[in-house]
C-alpha cells in the first residue's frame, strides 16, 4: 500500500502546486483569485476527485479519463471550458499521468514465500522487464520418486501503476499482460530451468504461450484456515516453435497463472510451469495444493 499512498500524495501535491502557483500569479497582477480560472469551472475539484477514485474504480486510469472526457463533452459548459482551456488541461492531464505512471517504478514488497517450499533457488530474474517494478522468487519442485512430475514455481509481487484499488486489479493486470504479451520475458527463466530437468532440449527464445479456453476464476481453499478464495487465473499451453514445423509449435507443457490484487497498487502472482509429462495436467490442472499453500502464506 505504501507505493499507492506515495503516488497519491505526489499527484495531490501537483494539483496543490498548480493552485498555489496560479494564485500567486493572479494576485501579483492585482486581481482576485478564482480557482476556476486555472482549468475551468470545477476543474481542480474534478482532478482531486479523480485521483481519489484511483482507490475505488476498477481499471483505474483507463476508466476514469474516458468517463470524465465523455461527461465534459456532453455538457455545454464542459465543451465551452475545453475550448477556453484546451492547452492547459492537456498539459495538466499529461503531467498527472506521467507522475502516476512513474509510480510504477516504486519498489514493491517481497513476494509470498510459503515455508513448505523452502528457500527459493533464485530471487531475481534478469529477463524481467524493468517496468513496472517487481520482485520474483523461483523454486524447482522435484518429485520425491524421481519421476517426471517436475514443476517450476514462481511467486511474484508486481506494481500496478494504473490503479490503487483492489477491485478487479488481478483480472485487469492479467488482461493487460495478455494484450501486451508481458508474460514472455519472465517465462524465459522458467523454461531454462525446466529444460535442465527434462530431455526435450527446449529453446527458451523460441517458445509461445497459447491461452487455453477456461474459466477466468477458480475457487481455492486456504490449506491453513479452510477459507475459500476465488482467484483470477489464466491457463496456457507452452509450445516450442523449434520442435515442430507447425506454425503454432509443439506443446511441451502448461503454464498456470493465479493472481490476487492488494490495495495500493500491488499484485501477487503465482506462475506454475509443468512439462507435458506431468500427471497433474490431467489430474490437477489448477494445481490445488501449491496454490492453496501460497494463499495460506499471504
Amino acid at each position: 500500500m505504501f507505493g499507492g499512498v506515495i503516488t497519491t500524495l505526489l499527484l495531490l501535491a501537483l494539483v496543490a502546486g498548480l493552485v498555489i502557483y496560479n494564485k500567486k500569479k493572479i494576485e501579483s497582477e492585482g486581481r482576485d483569485f478564482d480557482r476556476n480560472e486555472i482549468i475551468g469551472e470545477y476543474g481542480i475539484e474534478v482532478l482531486a476527485i479523480s485521483i481519489l477514485l484511483l482507490w475505488i474504480v476498477p481499471w483505474g486510469l483507463f476508466i476514469i479519463i474516458p468517463v470524465i472526457l465523455l461527461i465534459s463533452s456532453v455538457s455545454p459548459a464542459g465543451r465551452h471550458s475545453w475550448k477556453q482551456f484546451t492547452r492547459t488541461r492537456i498539459y495538466v492531464i499529461l503531467s498527472l499521468c506521467m507522475v502516476l505512471m512513474a509510480g510504477g517504478f516504486i519498489p514493491v514488497s517481497e513476494p509470498i514465500s510459503p515455508s513448505q517450499w523452502g528457500e527459493p533457488i533464485l530471487k531475481e530474474n534478469p529477463n524481467a522487464p524493468i517496468y513496472p517494478s517487481g520482485n520474483q522468487y523461483t523454486w524447482v519442485m522435484l518429485p520425491s520418486d524421481g519421476g517426471l512430475n517436475v514443476e517450476i514455481v514462481q511467486s511474484l509481487k508486481l506494481r500496478i501503476p494504473h490503479q490503487f484499488s483492489q477491485l478487479a486489479s488481478a483480472s485487469t493486470s492479467l488482461n493487460l499482460a495478455d494484450i501486451f504479451n508481458m508474460e514472455q520475458s519472465r517465462l524465459k527463466q522458467a523454461v531454462e530451468l525446466l529444460d535442465e530437468q527434462i530431455v526435450l532440449n527446449l529453446d527458451s527464445d523460441e517458445m509461445n504461450l497459447v491461452e487455453i479456453i477456461s474459466a477466468d476464476k477458480h475457487n481455492y481453499v486456504d490449506s491453513a484456515t479452510g477459507n475459500e478464495y476465488n482467484l483470477d487465473i489464466r491457463l496456457y499451453e507452452l509450445r516450442s516453435l523449434t520442435l515442430s514445423s507447425d506454425i503454432d509449435g509443439f506443446k511441451v507443457g502448461e503454464v498456470l497463472c493465479a493472481a490476487s490484487g492488494t490495495w495500493g497498487g500491488e499484485l501477487d502472482l503465482l506462475v506454475i510451469v509443468r512439462p507435458i509429462s506431468h500427471s497433474g495436467i490431467q489430474q490437477d490442472r489448477f494445481a490445488e495444493t501449491l496454490v492453496s499453500q501460497w494463499i495460506s502464506s499471504r
